[in-house]
C-alpha cells in the first residue's frame, strides 16, 4: 500500500465538504444534479465511514465531533406517514413530490395491478419507506460504529416471531440482495435499540428465521430457484452482515467460499465489495481455502484499482463513471470522476483485503455495515 495512500483519500474527503454548511459532503466534484446538491445525511455518514476506516476519524476534535453527531441526529424525526423516529432527508420526499401529478397516476395503475397480482409492482409510499429504513439502519450503524447512539429511539419495527416471519417473508427472498437488507436491518436495529430481555428475544427470532432461507447445497441465503450468482452473493452478504451484528455464526462458510471462488464479479463498486465481505467473513470462521482467497483477492484487488483516481484521490463506483443515482434519485451526470459511496464501498474492501493478509499489522480500521 503506497505510503501516501491513507492521506490523499483523507484529502479527498475533506475537499468535498460543503465550505457553507459544515458535515454536508457531496457525492463528487463535479456533474451534481439539483438533487445531489441537496442530500445530505447519506454521505455524510459515508465521509464518517471513511474518516474511521482510514484512522482519522480519532484526529477530529471532540467539538467537530459533537456537532456531526448531532448533525446526523438532526435529521430523526417524528413524520406520521413513515416509522417513528425514521431518519429522514427531506429531499427524498422533496424529489418524488416534484413529480407528484405523474406519480400519482403511476401509483393508481400500480395500486390497481397489485390488487390483481400482489406486490407486482413498488408504489412511491413503500419505495420511500424502504429508503427511510436504509437510511435509519446506516445512520443507526454509524452511529454505533463511533460510540454514539441516535436521540430518538428507533424501536417500531418487528421484534416477536409472528411479526418478523411476516414482514420479511413480505418480501422476495428470489432476490436475496432486497430481501436479505431488510434482515440485515432488523438485526442491526434489534441489536442496537432492545434492552435485553427483548434483545435476546428478537435475536432469537431472527436466527430461526434465516435458517429456512438457507440453500443446503451451496450455503447462500434464498427461496426457489437459483437466482443467479451476482444476486446469490450479494443477497448473501447482506444476509451476513446481519449475523455479524447479531454474533451468529455463518451456517456454512466452506461451501459459501467454494461458490465465491468460482464466480467472478462484476466491476461496480457494490458487487467487488460484497464478494470481498463475503470471502473475508467466512475465513474469520475457517481455515479452508486460505491460498485460494489470497490469490483471489490479488485478482480482485486489481479490478478495485481500476476505480481509483490517484489525482482525486478516491474511487468512482462505476468504472469511469461516478454514481448516478442514490435509492433512485439522480445525483449525478456520471462524469469520470470519483465519488464518496464509490470511495466508501471500495476503501471498505481495500480494508478489509489487507486486514485479511496480515492481521497484525493492518493499517485500517474495519467497520460494521
Amino acid at each position: 500500500m503506497d505510503k501516501n495512500f491513507i492521506s490523499d483519500v483523507t484529502e479527498y474527503i475533506y475537499s468535498l465538504e460543503n465550505k457553507e454548511l459544515e458535515f454536508h459532503f457531496f457525492s463528487t466534484t463535479d456533474g451534481l444534479t439539483k438533487w445531489g446538491n441537496q442530500i445530505q445525511l447519506g454521505f455524510s455518514c459515508f465521509a464518517i465511514k471513511c474518516l474511521y476506516i482510514l484512522g482519522e476519524w480519532r484526529n477530529v476534535p471532540s467539538e467537530k465531533k459533537n456537532g456531526w453527531i448531532n448533525f446526523i441526529n438532526s435529521f430523526q424525526e417524528e413524520n406520521e406517514n413513515f416509522l417513528p423516529g425514521s431518519y429522514i432527508d427531506r429531499v427524498f420526499l422533496d424529489y418524488y413530490n416534484s413529480f407528484q401529478i405523474s406519480r400519482d397516476l403511476k401509483n393508481y395503475i400500480k395500486l390497481s395491478i397489485n390488487l390483481v397480482k400482489p406486490n407486482k409492482y413498488e408504489t412511491t409510499k413503500n419505495r420511500l419507506s424502504k429508503t427511510f429504513v436504509a437510511e435509519s439502519k446506516q445512520s443507526i450503524a454509524t452511529l454505533h460504529q463511533i460510540e454514539s447512539r441516535n436521540k430518538i429511539k428507533y424501536n417500531v419495527f418487528p421484534k416477536n416471531k409472528h411479526d418478523i416471519n411476516e414482514y420479511l417473508n413480505n418480501f422476495n427472498w428470489n432476490k436475496p440482495w432486497n430481501a436479505g437488507a431488510q434482515f440485515a436491518s432488523l438485526c442491526v436495529f434489534s441489536y442496537t435499540q432492545l434492552d435485553s430481555t427483548e434483545k435476546q428475544t428478537s435475536l432469537s427470532c431472527l436466527n430461526s428465521f434465516i435458517k429456512n432461507k438457507l440453500n443446503y447445497e451451496n450455503g447462500l441465503y434464498y427461496d426457489g430457484p437459483y437466482p443467479g450468482s451476482v444476486e446469490s452473493i450479494n443477497g448473501t452478504m447482506k444476509v451476513l452482515t446481519g449475523l455479524e451484528w447479531i454474533n451468529t455464526k455463518i451456517h456454512y462458510p466452506e461451501k459459501i467460499i467454494d461458490y465465491c471462488l468460482d464466480n467472478k464479479p462484476n466491476s461496480e463498486g457494490c458487487d467487488l465489495v460484497d464478494v470481498v465481505y463475503v470471502l473475508y467473513r467466512c475465513s474469520s470462521e475457517t481455515n479452508y481455502r486460505k491460498k485460494d482467497i489470497s490469490t483471489y483477492f490479488d485478482e480482485i484487488e486489481g479490478k478495485i484499482f481500476q476505480h481509483y483516481k490517484p489525482k482525486e484521490g478516491g474511487f468512482s463506483y462505476f468504472l469511469n463513471k461516478s454514481q448516478t443515482n442514490y435509492y433512485n434519485v439522480p445525483i449525478t451526470k456520471g462524469y469520470d470522476k470519483a465519488d464518496l459511496h464509490g470511495t466508501t464501498l471500495l476503501l471498505w474492501a481495500v480494508s478489509l483485503i489487507n486486514n485479511f493478509r496480515d492481521k497484525q499489522e493492518n493499517i485500517f480500521n474495519i467497520i460494521k455495515a
